[in-house]
């Protein structure tokens, strides 16, 4: 109910308050929408390096995530063909044959 209402207000807001016009609330609302994602990524004007290092966290989770993936496609590909795993070690390769297999 809580969300509802308060979507109710924002959408209502202009209507409610005269001093307030849609361009200047539309605005409002992109700056929080900015300073919300500044605070999100950890920016930092005073930091040079900032991208650098978001790309090289974001090169890290995805590497992770693509080892997870690979171990689960193994794990459960597994229970259909167990010797599957034995013979083939890289991950691209195995999640190929099971797709190729089936």
């Amino acid at each position: 109910v809580v969300p509802e209402l308060l979507r109710g207000i924002r959408r209502h807001f202009t209507k409610m308050h005269k001093s307030i016009k849609d361009v200047s609330m539309d605005r409002a609302q992109l700056g929080l929408g900015h300073s919300y994602s500044r605070a999100k990524v950890k920016f930092n004007v005073h930091r040079v390096d900032n991208m650098i290092i978001q790309a090289i966290c974001l090169l890290d989770q995805i590497d992770k995530d693509i080892n997870t993936f690979a171990m689960r496609i193994r794990e459960w590909y597994s229970y259909h063909f167990p010797e599957l795993v034995k013979i083939v070690n890289d991950n691209t390769a195995f999640a190929r044959l099971a797709k190729l297999i089936g």
